[in-house]
């Protein structure tokens, strides 16, 4: 029963909507933001994920407090 790391690299960006206020570990609230998954973990039976908000800052959150999405890759055609 130890920690179990997950990890996708499909080369689809992973994303995530906040569903809940949720705070860093500097003090701020975050709520509604579209964030980045860096990872995936499993502990205890539970999915938490650790996600970066746009101003770089790093937190934990449990699967149930965001909103997966996978952002396909873009290609530009313009010459």
């Amino acid at each position: 029963m130890g920690m179990q790391e997950q990890s996708s690299s499909n080369g689809t960006a992973r994303r995530c909507r906040l569903l809940t206020p949720i705070r860093d570990r500097s003090g701020r609230v975050y709520f509604g933001e579209l964030s980045i998954i860096l990872r995936e973990l499993v502990n205890l039976d539970r999915e938490m994920l650790l996600v970066q908000f746009g101003d770089g800052s790093t937190t934990f959150v449990f699967s149930e407090e965001v909103s997966k999405m996978s952002i396909e890759p873009t290609c530009s055609t313009e010459e």
